[in-house]
């Protein structure tokens, strides 16, 4: 498995370009603002990108769905519960965008334990709600990684005060996370990769009523 990551805007969103070199099979990780760097790149690498993968329904993540599914034929994922910002973001005025994102539709309903396969690669849903009701991370077990969103950040973990956000689903979302082995890189929506056994203050989070 390989992986390159683009910093791009609108709010030094990280983005993923997942692939099997062999099988020239790939998908990318959430868009953003990414159209004019990864359309490139694919070509430059003989790609062929089937999937996009969003890790949430927020605009800053999904601003090049359109564009991006346009120009590659890829399908796009989404957790079911997320499914519906894809096209409401089109409607949002976001102060972090010149304009609202065009809107997209999910062609892949993604839930918990789903599996999506780029050539050898097998990405797994994980369901980690709190950020927003359809948050996910993509595991990939054999490479020891996983693509966290806004789940899980270096040091931090994403807001829980928006749109169906959640402390407590925050909390149980971000407790399963750290159940995975100590060496497992995470590589979040922002900021620098990290490590499940470099968060151990994940270990002494407490939410005294969840619900």
């Amino acid at each position: 498995m390989e992986v390159e990551t683009f910093v791009v805007p609108p709010l030094g969103n990280n983005v993923y370009l997942v692939y099997d070199a062999d099988a020239k099979e790939a998908a990318l990780v959430d868009t953003s603002l990414s159209a004019a760097k990864v359309l490139p790149r694919l070509r430059e690498l003989g790609l062929a990108l089937r999937f996009i993968l969003n890790t949430h329904g927020h605009a800053d993540h999904v601003a090049d769905n359109a564009a991006v599914a346009k120009a590659t034929g890829a399908k796009i994922g989404i957790h079911e519960a997320d499914a519906h910002r894809l096209e409401a973001v089109a409607r949002e005025v976001c102060p972090y965008l010149s304009a609202p994102p065009p809107p997209s539709k999910a062609d892949l309903l993604l839930k918990e334990g789903s599996v999506v396969k780029v050539g050898s690669i097998a990405l797994r849903v994980i369901h980690t709600p709190g950020h927003t009701e359809g948050s996910v991370c993509l595991q990939v077990p054999e490479a020891g990684c996983v693509f966290s969103g806004d789940t899980l950040l270096a040091g931090t973990f994403g807001t829980t005060d928006g749109a169906g956000g959640s402390p407590a689903r925050m909390w149980r979302s971000l407790s399963r996370l750290h159940e995975a082995p100590p060496d497992t890189r995470v590589l979040p929506g922002h900021g620098p990769p990290t490590c499940v056994g470099d968060e151990s203050w994940i270990a002494n989070l407490r939410y005294a009523a969840p619900h």
